[in-house]
């Protein structure tokens, strides 16, 4: 079997960028990314703190960094990993179609949307609830949908549905948004409707969705009002499911324990972007970790580690 220097899992910023600065060092590395499976990028509506580039879409974004990817050939395989195990001091990183040897891996497999788990929100997933605006957005124009979230990614759903037309409402289980200063700005000039101290008790409908249950967390009164459409943004949940067999270490919430390095208690195995635990969760980050593990695992390399 060939051996490469790294396997790069994840083809969102982190993995990309490591893939980048990896063919930079010239390693030989693969980057292997599913598909099906959307980075946090592809998905945002908004990106308006990426430098020299405000206000530029998610999708156009991860577009510009597939292109540079392939102007510097490096590989990147539509392939899902879906399990890495050791092989003496190397690792297998096997996918659905094929098994790659390695000396290193870098885990930048990013993090899942948080459901919201309410009676409802199962049944009624692609009949109503989404959790990407940019994606589904354009299908309820003119129609009633609600936000449930109150940090970065629900102000910019919000923004972005109302701009498309929708009539939009966000619900937010406080009485004041987490979101960064200038989104709360714009959503006061917004058209956007709240409902503060709330909490999303139950998504109803027929084939589909129609209404929605809250609560008032203060007097514990119930609501039922109309709506069309319902977009969950209440936080990630980590991808470090591939890591657990390897005795890789992750904190309470399941993110992935990297030191400044990204490398993790397993020597060899590093981990950047949204599926490790650093202090934020943003595409510029995401690269800077993608690049400091890619330049780690070659310094870890020509250390003679393996």
């Amino acid at each position: 079997m060939e051996i490469h220097d790294i396997v790069v899992i994840g083809a969102g910023p982190a993995g990309i960028t490591a893939g980048i600065f990896a063919v930079r060092r010239s390693m030989k590395v693969v980057v292997l990314g599913d598909a099906m499976s959307l980075s946090t990028m592809e998905e945002a509506s908004l990106v308006d703190d990426w430098p020299g580039m405000p206000g530029v879409m998610g999708p156009e974004l991860i577009v510009k960094f597939r292109e540079h990817a392939k102007k510097l050939a490096v590989p990147l395989m539509n392939e899902k990993a879906v399990e890495i195990r050791k092989k003496g001091k190397n690792f297998i990183v096997k996918t659905e179609r094929a098994e790659y040897e390695t000396r290193t891996v870098i885990v930048a497999t990013g993090a899942k949307h948080r459901k919201a788990m309410v009676p409802g929100e199962k049944e009624f997933a692609g009949r109503g609830v989404t959790y990407c605006a940019n994606c589904e957005g354009p299908l309820y124009r003119g129609k009633k949908v609600l936000v449930v979230g109150g940090g970065d990614t629900a102000a910019t759903y919000a923004l972005l549905l109302d701009q498309m037309g929708c009539h939009t409402t966000l619900l937010h289980r406080r009485e004041e948004l987490r979101a960064v200063d200038v989104y709360i700005r714009n959503l006061k000039k917004s058209k956007v409707k709240f409902i503060w101290n709330a909490l999303l008790m139950e998504i109803k409908g027929g084939k589909m969705v129609s209404s929605v249950v809250y609560q008032d967390v203060k007097t514990k009164e119930t609501k039922e009002i109309p709506m069309d459409g319902v977009f969950i943004a209440i936080g990630s949940v980590p991808s470090s499911e591939l890591v657990k067999n390897l005795g890789v270490k992750t904190d309470e919430a399941g993110f992935i324990k990297a030191d400044k390095k990204q490398m993790t208690n397993v020597p060899g195995v590093f981990a950047a972007g949204d599926c490790s635990d650093g202090c934020t969760k943003r595409i510029v980050t995401s690269t800077a970790e993608g690049s400091i593990a890619a330049e780690m695992a070659f310094e870890f390399i020509r250390a003679g580690n393996v």
